[in-house]
């Protein structure tokens, strides 16, 4: 983990050194919803951070974004899934020829990493043949980001994402065999430098 993110780092900082790209982080609120059955998805709000390397090629991008959020289970409120979704993706300005400074549409495609862990009364969940119930899995985003300048250096921001989780042993669990979604809806500010 401390590997990857070394890493995400380390590419942030040649990208702007080199091209001469924008830099911006952000900070969101979002509303994020599971849905590990076709049926009753659970929805929980967290908070989520995004860097963003701009225009390392005209109208083109770099987002790593990074959260926590965990959902209480909708029929035993003694347990609850805990997800870390880290993930990296392109950002295409769909707006290229408009010239406006203070509008940005961009839609996003990538992919992720995913970490999540089950717990019982904030324990991870042992099962039967003492393994734990902790998964590393990875997965897909795509998405879509409107940003509007409030001036130079700030921006409010609305962002959804669906993240597609390639859950391959989620069965094992007691969950339909069947990957798992989150979709995200959140609102932020963005400090920019460029």
């Amino acid at each position: 983990m401390r590997n990857l993110l070394s890493a995400v780092f380390l590419l942030i900082f040649l990208c702007i050194s080199v091209s001469g790209a924008g830099f911006s982080f952000a900070t969101h609120y979002s509303s994020n919803l599971l849905y590990l059955d076709e049926e009753s998805p659970i929805q929980k709000f967290s908070p989520a951070a995004e860097i963003e390397i701009v225009d390392i090629i005209p109208h083109i991008g770099i987002k790593f974004r990074a959260s926590q959020t965990a959902f209480t289970d909708n029929e035993d409120s003694f347990i609850s899934y805990k997800y870390i979704p880290l993930t990296l993706v392109s950002s295409f300005d769909l707006l290229p020829f408009v010239d406006s400074r203070w509008l940005q549409v961009s839609m996003e495609t990538g992919f992720g990493i995913y970490l999540w862990k089950g717990l019982r009364n904030n324990e991870i969940i042992t099962l039967p043949q003492d393994a734990k119930m902790r998964e590393k899995d990875f997965g897909f985003v795509g998405g879509f980001t409107i940003q509007s300048r409030i001036n130079k250096f700030f921006a409010l921001v609305f962002s959804s994402r669906y993240n597609y989780i390639a859950s391959s042993d989620i069965y094992k669990y007691g969950f339909p065999d069947k990957d798992e979604k989150i979709w995200e809806n959140s609102l932020g500010i963005v400090f920019i430098l460029k």
